[in-house]
């Protein structure tokens, strides 16, 4: 790579490369280009980089300083993450009663619903590409999308639908793993596919609890299906801490 003003910078601590793309107006490929020895989930500190910044970039006065965590921001991530979660189960459990009771506000609670994906994505595209986003959204709208018309064949009594859209339902689980563990070294894929498998079949004896009008069954799987989704979420939170640990 041709760079006239090619510079140092010694590694510190909070120091990460999409943190030192933004600061050198330059972009981690080009970064990792230039230094290709380095391991960028695992910076060393006081060790060198070559980087050659962007014309938009300007030598600042002092020296460069790294952004160190900020517990107020760590907190909010958590709590965004846990909040999108609990009302996708939440909005989940509204359509399941919809459906199994035949109400009448079944199209407005499922187009509430399925604006659930865009907010979960939502909180992921502050730390990744529109792509990544576009494609998280994607994912769990087809999840919700099977997931509503499995209860109904259910409820319809229509078993070999049924038994398509669950072949369905648990790939879907199989494509978001394979995407949620492509976007952080430290989203295990099988732990995600695991929580995501635990997720479906949680819900499924939720459903068909309701279904058959075992309503304490029911109530006593759907708290199960909110202990289940409060760990992933902190999953999901505690990946993107440690893979931006600024």
């Amino acid at each position: 790579m041709r760079c006239p003003n090619r510079l140092t910078h010694t590694i510190r601590r909070g120091d990460n490369l999409y943190q030192l793309a933004l600061h050198y107006q330059t972009s981690v490929p080009d970064i990792l280009a230039l230094n290709p020895q380095i391991n960028p989930y695992n910076l060393q500190t006081g060790s060198t980089i070559i980087i050659c910044p962007g014309d938009r970039f300007a030598m600042q006065p002092s020296p460069w300083q790294p952004s160190y965590p900020d517990s107020n921001t760590q907190i909010e991530l958590i709590n965004d993450m846990r909040l999108v979660w609990l009302q996708h189960i939440y909005w989940t459990r509204m359509l399941l009663i919809s459906i199994a009771e035949r109400l009448n506000d079944q199209q407005y609670v499922e187009k509430r619903l399925l604006e659930n994906p865009e907010d979960i994505a939502r909180v992921f595209v502050n730390y990744y590409s529109a792509d990544i986003a576009n494609m998280i959204t994607m994912l769990i709208t087809e999840h919700l999308q099977i997931g509503g018309a499995l209860i109904t064949a259910l409820r319809d009594g229509d078993t070999e639908e049924a038994d398509n859209l669950t072949r369905l339902w648990y790939r879907n689980a199989d494509q978001m793993a394979d995407a949620f563990s492509s976007i952080n070294p430290f989203y295990d894929r099988e732990m995600i596919r695991e929580m995501l498998y635990s997720h479906l079949d949680l819900t499924a004896q939720e459903a068909a609890m309701r279904l058959a009008g075992n309503y304490p069954a029911d109530i006593a799987a759907f708290e199960k299906v909110e202990t289940e989704v409060l760990a992933m979420a902190d999953y999901f939170s505690q990946g993107i801490l440690k893979q931006f640990p600024q």
